[in-house]
């Protein structure tokens, strides 16, 4: 009886449209979550609708995706599919495209924030102390870094792409696994979040793109969106800078909201356009 009932929901579940699979999978992510979560919750007294620490933010990300590696082997098993049909391809390629990415990342943030410097629209502070602490700290943020572009990559350019190709053109998968990548952020935050979904579904965009320019690979967007986050974390954590504020904050930012600015905007805007001359020249020759 066990077996009829696991092989009819085996079926039922292949036979449903890729929307229908990616509520299912967003469900019994959440309903695997929510015995892990709550005791977080209740012992952070976290506030929905007002900012949060964040590192009670990182537990509960790193709680939630922890349970990851479950649901894919999950999917995997289900689907009759293997990692590389999701973008994981076991070469020296993803992990040179992962170097890449990262070092692209790092230099477009570094481009907007030398603009910004230039144009008296940001201040540097004191600088912080090199000492041991400091490398503790950041190689911390890099793995903790890693593993966050790394899960939320194989989730939203890995499995979700997944489902939605089957039924969808390129195209419009890239336009509906961007909007669930930007919407799904709102569980974290929404105060600082809602000014920054155009941006974050921008940004799930040229991370599409990116995995389309490495031949299906997670590889580049991975170190894409890793290296964002290790930026944005050291900057934010030894508290390196503050925005003029004779600016308008819609034109050069805020630091709880890297996405939602012209200026935050420009970052991917420059990573799309060296990704799309690389593309061009590789065409070419």
């Amino acid at each position: 009886m066990l077996n009829f009932d696991i092989d009819f929901l085996i079926h039922t579940f292949k036979n449903i449209n890729s929307l229908g699979k990616i509520t299912i999978f967003l469900i019994s992510w959440a309903v695997i979550w929510l015995p892990i979560v709550l005791p977080i919750l209740w012992f952070n007294k976290w506030q929905k609708s007002a900012p949060n620490p964040n590192i009670t933010k990182l537990t509960l990300i790193l709680s939630l995706y922890s349970i990851t590696p479950i649901l894919a082997w999950v999917v995997i098993k289900v689907e009759k599919i293997s990692l590389q049909d999701i973008g994981i391809i076991w070469q020296a390629s993803p992990f040179q495209s992962i170097l890449f990415g990262y070092c692209l990342s790092i230099a477009s943030l570094l481009c907007v924030y030398g603009t910004q410097w230039a144009m008296n629209w940001l201040i540097w502070k004191d600088k912080p102390i090199f000492n041991f602490d400091f490398v503790i700290t950041v190689i911390s943020l890099f793995v903790v870094s890693f593993m966050i572009g790394s899960i939320e990559e194989f989730v939203f350019r890995g499995i979700i792409v997944y489902f939605l190709r089957v039924d969808y053109s390129i195209w419009i998968t890239a336009i509906i696994s961007s909007a669930i990548f930007a919407l799904l952020h709102l569980i974290w935050e929404q105060k600082n979040t809602i000014p920054q979904l155009p941006g974050l579904w921008l940004m799930g965009l040229v991370l599409f793109y990116a995995c389309i320019f490495n031949n299906g690979n997670l590889g580049l967007a991975i170190g894409l969106h890793s290296g964002w986050v290790l930026i944005l974390a050291c900057v934010d954590t030894f508290d390196l800078y503050s925005y003029n504020p004779d600016f308008l904050d819609w034109l050069v930012g805020k630091k709880d909201q890297p996405l939602g600015s012209v200026m935050g905007l420009m970052v991917l805007f420059l990573t799309m356009i060296v990704l799309l001359l690389m593309n061009n020249w590789s065409l070419h020759y």
